[in-house]
């Protein structure tokens, strides 16, 4: 996989996380919205990703590259550090450490949903990378679903 591939993927897995947790939101504020219950969020909405969720994407990338400057010159450094803490510190969390599981957690820890690095990698990755918090809601989209 070459370096634009991951940052890339990982970027996107980060707009798709904006994105799913924005659009959940708006239709439980929605009286006619869609029914989630027992559903996974990823599975129904739309395919398309909210312009606002593919910037809030990229300006979070850039604010952990600015960071996390001493360790990572981009995104894929960063990934490949995460990778590095769990071999030096051999843990491991619930998930696997692919660049689409680092970009949704990143950014599920961004936005302060009460899971994240810690949750799916392990604390060794958790500690190694600072994660700065993001606002992003129903209201941050530029469409209404």
């Amino acid at each position: 996989m070459s370096t634009s591939t991951i940052n890339e993927e990982i970027r996107v897995a980060m707009a798709k996380a904006f994105f799913a947790s924005a659009w959940a939101d708006m239709q439980d504020e929605k009286d006619d919205g869609v029914n989630l219950s027992g559903c996974e969020i990823m599975d129904v909405m739309p395919e398309t990703l909210d312009p606002a969720a593919i910037d809030a994407a990229t300006t979070l990338v850039m604010d952990l590259e600015s960071r996390n400057k001493t360790i990572a010159c981009d995104i894929e450094s960063l990934y490949r550090h995460a990778q590095c803490a769990q071999v030096i510190f051999n843990e491991t969390g619930d998930r696997e450490l692919t660049p689409e599981n680092f970009g949704l957690y990143l950014a599920l820890q961004a936005m302060g949903h009460g899971v994240g690095l810690s949750d799916a990698f392990g604390d060794a990755v958790y500690n190694a990378i600072t994660v700065p918090y993001v606002e992003f809601g129903s209201h941050s989209l530029e469409r209404d679903y």
